[in-house]
This record gives C-alpha cells, sequence and structure tokens, in this order.
C-alpha cells in the first residue's frame, strides 16, 4: 500500500506566496514537495527526479502548464496532474482532454484541493 510520505508532490506556480503556502500544506499532510516556478523549471525537475503528483498553475511565463503537461504526456511512468489556475480564459476541456486529471480555479480552498486529490489519487493507486 502506497503512504503519503512516499508520494512526491511537484508544485509548480509562478506566484511566490501560492507555492509556498501549497508546499507547507502538503507537507503538513505527510507528501514530500518540491516546487518550481515555471513550466521550463518543472520540466528540468521532471527530468531528473521522480514525481508522483504536480500540481500546476495554467498560465505562467516561461513555459505553461500545458507545455508541462505535454512532457509529461511523453514520459513512460507520468505523474497524476493536477491544474490550478485563476485565468478565465482556460479552457477546462481542453486541459482534461490533453490529460490533466482534474481543474481547480483559484481562489480554492487548498484543504479542500488536497481531500479532492486525495480521493482521485486513491482510486488509481489502489
Amino acid at each position: 500500500m502506497t503512504v503519503k510520505k512516499d508520494l512526491t508532490v511537484l508544485i509548480i506556480d509562478d506566484e511566490p506566496d501560492i507555492l509556498e503556502l501549497m508546499e507547507e500544506e502538503f507537507k503538513y499532510c505527510g507528501y514530500s514537495t518540491m516546487t518550481a516556478i515555471c513550466g521550463n523549471d518543472a520540466i528540468k525537475v521532471l527530468d531528473k527526479e521522480s514525481i508522483d503528483i504536480i500540481v500546476s498553475d495554467y498560465k505562467m511565463p516561461n513555459g505553461n502548464g500545458m507545455v508541462v503537461l505535454s512532457h509529461v504526456n511523453k514520459m513512460t511512468k507520468p505523474p497524476i496532474f493536477f491544474f490550478v489556475s485563476g485565468q478565465a480564459d482556460v479552457s477546462v476541456e481542453d486541459a482534461l482532454r490533453a490529460g490533466a486529471r482534474k481543474f481547480f480555479s483559484k481562489p480554492f480552498d487548498l484543504d479542500e484541493l488536497i481531500k479532492e486529490i486525495e480521493r482521485d489519487i486513491a482510486t488509481l493507486l489502489t
């Protein structure tokens, strides 16, 4: 059985306050975490590290979330991918069609976000 401490979450967001808040909350919930401030940095992490779950902002400079998702889709063992975004011009349907598991709109309740992710990963990892 997989336990939280065995799962690594890569959190990608260009807003430092949101990035720090999400990282603290995932750590508090027992996950290992890594962070990236843009899509290009996230791809570098994915090429070097074993990541189980990605929580990514959609719209960022230097590689948006769709660039990361496209990279993930080419991996032999892709992480489970979740989008978070405050952008109104984002096509949720396109993101889900491209392989994102779920799409959360900002602002969101972080505890609810984590609970929803945990429900999703429980069905995928059992």
